[in-house]
């Protein structure tokens, strides 16, 4: 059987982080059935002792596959994953949020179909949210599978669950890595890759459960949400990839999403925006 392709993995870690989870979410990368010969834990600015003491303990254990780096202050996200991309060693690398959990075939999975499947640039997968514990599953996410399902799908959503994504490191950086962009870093690169005409694949299982809170719903209304959305989807207008059409429909979906009441807007994303 021809050997898999070895993979980095990325995630970044922030003082708000319980240690609890950020334990739990290490664990389901170390305990994969196809393992990982790179995990690169970037903290984002200064931590709490509870959990720089926790990331010594595994650094010690697998000083041959753990590299943490550091930030000397908090930059978010964007930065840290980029820091950690331009440490990889391998062809292919993927995000991992530190308080969420892949389940144990991810990424044998994913590996199998990219070595099958030489065109593809990125790989996802479904997901699930849950609340506090893995029993407590609020919604299932099901994304679009083939890439010109995703290219269809990115002219109105975000088209990929970043966490469940692997990608091919030197097209990203083609891509031009994530950049700023408030509370579209993802979707903002996916663009760029499509407008470089990368290729995309949705793996048709759920292999990953992101970790959701009681105020997931509430964060996604009002003016502070709805700025830099509506400039992130203009911006992305005047680039040509959405047309007017749909850039009128998409700006004004948000438009609703963020002014209704937090009631409405949690039964419109559990009715229409999950499965």
């Amino acid at each position: 059987m021809e050997k898999l392709e070895n993979y980095s993995v990325i995630m970044s870690v922030y003082q708000k982080v319980d240690p609890k989870y950020l334990k739990e979410s290490i664990d389901s990368i170390l305990n994969q059935t196809y393992k990982t010969n790179e995990f690169i834990i970037v903290k984002d600015g200064p931590l709490l002792d509870a959990q720089n003491d926790l990331l010594a303990e595994y650094l010690k254990k697998y000083s041959n596959t753990i590299k943490v780096l550091e930030l000397e202050k908090n930059s978010g996200a964007g930065v840290a994953y980029n820091l950690g991309i331009s440490n990889c060693t391998n062809k292919w690398a993927a995000i991992m949020d530190s308080d969420d959990i892949a389940l144990p075939t991810k990424f044998e999975k994913q590996m199998n179909y990219l070595k099958k499947h030489h065109d593809i640039d990125a790989i996802g997968s479904n997901a699930v949210e849950f609340l506090n514990d893995t029993s407590n599953i609020v919604s299932t996410r099901i994304m679009p599978e083939t890439n010109d399902e995703i290219l269809k799908f990115a002219h109105k959503r975000c088209p990929m669950i970043q966490p469940t994504v692997i990608f091919r490191v030197s097209s990203v950086l083609s891509a031009g890595s994530y950049q700023e962009s408030k509370l579209t870093e993802d979707y903002d690169l996916y663009i760029r890759m499509m407008m470089s005409n990368c290729k995309f694949y949705t793996y048709q299982e759920v292999l990953y459960f992101i970790r959701t809170s009681e105020d997931f719903f509430r964060r996604r209304g009002g003016i502070k949400y709805l700025k830099p959305i509506l400039g992130f989807k203009y911006k992305y207008y005047k680039k040509g990839f959405y047309s007017f059409k749909e850039f009128i429909i998409t700006a004004g979906s948000s438009l609703v999403v963020s002014i209704i009441p937090n009631s409405l807007r949690t039964l419109l994303y559990k009715k229409f925006l999950r499965s």
